[in-house]
This record gives C-alpha cells, sequence and structure tokens, in this order.
C-alpha cells in the first residue's frame, strides 16, 4: 500500500452525487454564516446514503471544538460504530464506506476524529491555508494512522465556500480574522493549490 501525492490547479473530476452532497453542505455552510459562526458545512454519507449533516457553532456555542465535522461526527459515532463494528470483528471483506463532505479542509481536530471513525474518503471545497491539515504526509505517522488514512479530494464547489467564507471574514473587525483574511485572497490569486492523498493498493510503482 503506497500513498501518490497529487499536486493540481483547478477542480478535480467528481460525480453528479458528489456535487449533490456538498451542495447540501454548503447550504448547512450558509446557515452557520447567518447565525453569526464561522460558515462551514459538512455531510456524513454511508455507502452512499445520506446519514446526516451539521455545520459549525464555534461562536454561537461559544467554544473552540465545535467545528462542522466534529459536530456532525461526534452526532454520528454510534451510528458509524454500528456499521463498521461487525465487520471488524468479524473480519469480513465487505467494506463500509464512510465518506465525510466538508465545504473548508480539515483542520487537526478533525481530520483525527475522521480517522477514529474509520472514513474512508474526504471531500472538501476550499482549501484553508491558515489551518488544513490534509498535507500531512501520512507515511511521517506511526502505522495505525497510516494503515487508517482516507483517499482526500479537494476543489469540489470550492468558489462557493470561498465566497461564504470571505463574506464572513470581511463583516469581523477583529485583527485576527483580517490576518486569516489575507491568507484567504492570496490563495485566490494563485488559484489554489489542491492537493489529493491517493491510496493504491499493491502499486506495481512501489519500491
Amino acid at each position: 500500500m503506497i500513498y501518490i501525492l497529487y499536486k493540481i490547479i483547478g477542480v478535480m473530476s467528481f460525480s453528479m452525487q458528489d456535487k449533490e452532497f456538498m451542495k447540501i453542505a454548503l447550504k448547512e455552510a450558509k446557515k452557520s454564516l447567518d447565525r453569526g459562526d464561522y460558515p462551514v458545512g459538512a455531510v456524513l454519507v454511508i455507502d452512499g446514503k445520506l446519514i446526516s449533516k451539521g455545520g459549525n457553532s464555534i461562536y454561537s456555542k461559544k467554544d473552540w471544538i465545535s467545528h462542522a465535522e466534529n459536530n456532525l461526527i461526534k452526532k454520528c459515532s454510534p451510528i458509524i460504530k454500528n456499521k463498521c463494528l461487525p465487520a471488524i470483528q468479524n473480519q469480513t471483506k465487505d467494506k463500509v464506506n464512510v465518506e465525510l463532505f466538508t465545504t473548508l479542509e480539515p483542520c487537526l481536530m478533525c481530520l483525527g476524529s475522521s480517522i477514529l471513525h474509520k472514513v474512508s474518503r474526504i471531500v472538501f471545497a476550499c482549501p484553508d491555508p491558515h489551518g488544513g491539515a490534509t498535507n500531512i504526509n501520512p507515511k511521517l505517522l506511526p502505522y495505525w494512522y497510516d494503515m487508517r488514512w482516507p483517499s482526500i479530494e479537494s476543489g469540489l464547489l470550492k468558489k462557493e465556500s470561498y465566497n461564504l467564507l470571505i463574506k464572513f471574514m470581511e463583516n469581523r473587525k477583529e485583527p485576527f480574522w483580517k490576518n486569516v483574511l489575507k491568507l484567504y485572497k492570496n490563495l485566490d490569486k494563485n488559484n489554489g493549490v489542491l492537493i489529493k492523498y491517493k491510496r493504491e493498493v499493491n502499486n506495481i510503482c512501489q519500491k
């Protein structure tokens, strides 16, 4: 098993179903924006079926951990465990496909939560030049993480997510958000460098 690092400029090829799931996540991000929270939304999908959706609530809940992905995974943790545990205990080859669609690149916390909950694929819309963690090379981590590292794909409906984030930051007066806004505008100037870690099994190029 190896990981190939792809660097691309622009948007990858996604299915119509992928786009529909991300549109739902964007609606959740808009809800977060409307109530004064950071505009990030997420959707959890298991075996192609929408399980749940949610948004960021760090301001409404007055904490630093209520990210959209973390909220969603915590809420769905029993469902994910019930789906995945039988296959793990029985060591069957029937794989449960757990996918996370999010409008912003996951931070280290949300990425870790996803790995712990057997998420096999993460699709995010906009890269996060301030706190995104998906550029981590899993080969530099302990084997447990490397073995469970998901496929990570980016760029789906990036502009729509980017616009919501910019709108939020432009309306904030804190110096912190002004500095983050500069990072995002530089990202826009460069068209974004989007990263994809793709899991390949028994690749003949492995050395």
